[in-house]
């Protein structure tokens, strides 16, 4: 009898892979984080009690600087560094470019520590060594780094335990890791089991840094963590040269697109596709926001993206002044109203709440669902530019409010209504024909093929629309998206 294990191979495979992708992050986001904190610990120690005007100038600025640079939440800073990222790394995407936030993030946290650190030096070690005619730099390197090493290193293990929960974050700029395998591939995908593995090797990974962290404190030498830090930089630095080594096929494109189980999947065979009529490589590269496939297109980090609509893209071209065009379009995917309280649209009563997307043009397709329905009325002239300021009229007194589009299916039974995208139907085990609206299927809504204005006459780019308009593509997704959830567009 064949003996059933938690993980499949191909789980585990996975699992292994992001485990590897996190610690490559990590471990370069410390190594740098830990260099350049304590050299700038060691000149904050030095210029703080400085009677010199300017160098003690120079301590103040540069600590309101780290403290600033402490303060600011760890996503937010990820986006402030997009053009410092791209100059040092050449991209904002990918394992690599996830390392750069990281080490900044990290590096004045780490310098604020050592900075503690040598200040608990006994000072009267300190002038026993100036006594004996001992240099700055010999006092440092002799006596004050010796003395806080105990504490330097739990401060490492602080720091690099903090950047194992940052680096989940890592998969909103496609960079892998585990976080991107806990969140999309197991929650979003409904896939507990790689959830849980995920999860399990984070915890994992956090006591293996602490227990280690405890061994070093009252360990004699630190040969091990020469000979730990010699291996993995030996892996790191392969791993940098294979990433950087995958930029350079010429007949490659790079693709962008929202993960989603199905989305994966017709991703993947538009991929094979291309590589079968055309001999054309794909990169495909997922995120989890929708307003990054976009920037990175544009910036040139991707040469097309699959994932939005047309008012979605000509939204963004006026915002932020994308020069983006569309050569093909994939699927119309009818967005559906959704309820666990009702069966019908008349039983909904007065004063329901009902959740919408809250991105700008979702949002008004949802407003513009909730009209054909019957519910509200827009102001005369108003479709998907829609906002709740735009509703004429509500005579229900719906409430509604704006939820990220991905959470909505799973807070179906906290609201009355929602309306969801097609993206995350299936993932909540709900059917177009289980809805109790549909959209329509002359909606403008179709999703396109988006790359730059300056390559739209590239000929591979028009191969790989060719490549996702074929039968093989439209057959997926119509099994993928059953019940006319998947119109073809092209």
């Amino acid at each position: 009898m064949q003996q059933q294990t938690i993980f499949s191979l191909h789980e585990l495979s996975l699992i292994a892979q992001s485990t590897w992708e996190t610690i490559f992050m990590v471990f370069i986001a410390t190594l740098v984080a830990v260099i350049g904190g304590i050299l700038l610990g060691i000149l904050l120690y030095i210029t703080q009690d400085s009677k010199n005007v300017a160098v003690k100038g120079f301590n103040k600025t540069f600590s309101i600087i780290i403290n600033i640079t402490r303060s600011i939440p760890y996503i937010i800073l990820l986006i402030l560094l997009y053009p410092l990222t791209r100059l040092i790394v050449g991209t904002t995407i990918g394992t690599t470019a996830s390392i750069v936030p990281l080490a900044i993030a990290a590096l004045p946290f780490y310098a604020r520590l050592t900075e503690s650190a040598l200040r608990e030096v006994d000072n009267g070690l300190i002038e026993a060594a100036k006594s004996m005619g001992a240099t700055k730099r010999q006092i440092i390197f002799k006596v004050l780094l010796p003395e806080s090493k105990n504490l330097l290193i739990d401060a490492a293990t602080l720091t690099c335990i903090s950047l194992i929960g940052f680096s989940a974050m890592a998969g909103i700029v496609g960079g892998g890791g585990l976080g991107d395998l806990t969140y999309f591939k197991g929650y979003n995908y409904g896939n507990y089991t790689l959830l849980l593995g995920g999860v399990i090797m984070l915890v994992i990974l956090v006591q293996i840094t602490q227990s280690f962290g405890n061994y070093l404190v009252t360990a004699k030498k630190l040969t091990s963590l020469w000979v730990i830090t010699a291996i993995l930089f030996g892996a790191s630095g392969t791993q940098l040269y294979v990433n950087a080594a995958a930029t350079t096929n010429t007949n490659e494109i790079t693709v962008g697109y929202i993960t989603s189980p199905p989305q994966d999947k017709i991703m993947q065979l538009s991929k094979k596709m291309a590589k079968e009529k055309y001999n054309l490589d794909v990169n495909l590269v997922t995120f989890g926001d929708y307003n990054i496939p976009n920037r990175a297109l544009n910036d040139g980090e991707l040469q097309a993206n699959v994932f939005q609509h047309i008012p979605f893209l000509e939204n963004q071209i006026k915002q932020f002044g994308y020069k983006l065009t569309y050569i093909g379009k994939t699927f119309l995917y009818p967005m559906g109203m959704f309820s666990k309280k009702y069966k019908n649209i008349q039983d909904i009563p007065n004063g329901a709440t009902v959740a919408i997307p809250n991105d700008p043009t979702n949002q008004g397709r949802a407003l513009m669902i909730l009209q054909d329905a019957g519910l509200i009325k827009l102001k005369d002239g108003i479709t998907w530019k829609a906002t709740t300021d735009s509703i004429a009229s509500n005579p229900k007194n719906l409430k509604i409010i704006a939820l990220q589009a991905d959470q909505i299916p799973n807070n179906l039974g906290d609201v009355d209504i929602g309306i969801v995208n097609n993206d995350y139907i299936p993932k909540a085990g709900l059917s177009l024909k289980d809805a109790l609206f549909v959209e329509p299927k002359d909606s403008p809504f179709a999703n396109v093929i988006a790359v730059k204005e300056s390559q739209k006459d590239n000929p591979k780019l028009k191969e790989y629309v060719q490549a996702f308009n074929t039968d093989e593509v439209k057959q997926l997704a119509e099994k993928l998206y059953p019940n006319g959830a998947a119109i073809p567009a092209w």
